[in-house]
């Protein structure tokens, strides 16, 4: 019995503490291991997007044709042709007004239907479709699609209304040079704005009902509701949506590719477009990556100056 007490009355072992040696190589081997894993992914970056990118800068210092392999060094010579070219000075102006128009656009209308259809109305989900299959349609088939409609002699809108509205003249709509860029424009919001909608009603879901519950006790109209309340809970949400919608919309070539390819008289010319000319139609592949390199920063400039703007209050 008394030794049974004696056992009883032993202190617990100590338990082996591990030491700060011990942690820091545990660390350090999960650090190589999250290296390691890293690896291929970064060769997959470095191999499809600097590769590129550095090779693309080297030909722009050269007079580089398609499929010939010799090239001549011109150095600064591509940039100053370009620079002193009036037709590329009128794609800077195009691809500004291309780009924030569409843009702006965009979001004023997907930011209007959104709201409409977050409020409890009928056929509300019949609607929400109806709205987003625009956005599912494949940007080509939605160009030819307005082609057609646009064209100046059979288009389905020039028949409309010259039939049932008494319109004697018909519009031309892609080959006026003072509407054809406005025309695109109207193809690119109408293909991209579902984009914007779903976007904005999936935030304005995710406010809480509370605080439209708490003006409307205070006595706030709905657009008071709306301008305190729905815009300053979805700013997260708007300024993503802007700025991936600003990389997309200059980024694209098919609608004006497919609607004017840059006519009439260079009316919609714009970056993307004028380097696919450059490529394919006059095979100076030197002068093409210097356009696309002199559109870079520009459109750096113009996402880093949007992004400051709309993300100003969150880091505030």
């Amino acid at each position: 019995m008394a030794r049974v007490e004696t056992e009883l009355l032993k202190p617990y072992p100590e338990k082996r503490k591990r030491s700060h040696r011990g942690w820091t190589q545990g660390l350090e081997n999960q650090t190589l291991l999250g290296y390691l894993l890293l690896f291929p992914i970064f060769i997959i970056l470095i191999g499809l997007i600097s590769f590129p990118f550095i090779t693309t800068i080297a030909f722009s210092f050269q007079n580089k044709l398609v499929g010939v392999k010799e090239s001549e060094w011109v150095g600064w010579d591509n940039y100053r042709e370009l620079l002193h070219n009036p037709i590329f000075l009128k794609t800077v102006v195009n691809s500004f007004v291309y780009t924030l128009l569409g843009v702006g656009i965009k979001c004023a209308v997907g930011l209007t239907t959104a709201t409409v259809l977050n409020q409890p109305i009928r056929f509300r989900n019949f609607f929400r479709a109806l709205l987003f299959a625009p956005w599912a349609i494949p940007a080509v088939m939605t160009a030819l699609n307005f082609r057609w409609i646009f064209d100046d002699m059979n288009g389905v809108l020039n028949l409309t209304l010259v039939r049932y509205f008494g319109r004697k003249e018909f519009i031309y709509f892609l080959s006026d040079p003072t509407i054809a860029m406005f025309s695109v424009i109207a193809v690119v919001v109408w293909q991209g704005t579902p984009f914007y909608s779903m976007n904005f009603l999936a935030g304005m879901q995710a406010v809480p009902a509370e605080l439209y519950e708490a003006a409307d006790i205070d006595g706030a109209s709905s657009v008071q509701k709306f301008f305190y309340i729905t815009i300053p809970s979805i700013r997260h949400v708007i300024a993503i949506t802007v700025l991936l919608s600003t990389i997309w919309t200059a980024n694209e070539v098919q609608f004006v590719y497919i609607l004017t390819n840059g006519g009439p008289d260079y009316a919609t010319q714009i970056f993307p477009n004028l380097a696919l000319e450059l490529f394919q139609g006059q095979h100076l592949l030197g002068r093409a990556a210097a356009v696309t390199l002199i559109f870079f920063p520009l459109f750096l400039i113009a996402i880093t100056l949007l992004t400051r703007k709309m993300l100003r209050q969150t880091e505030l």
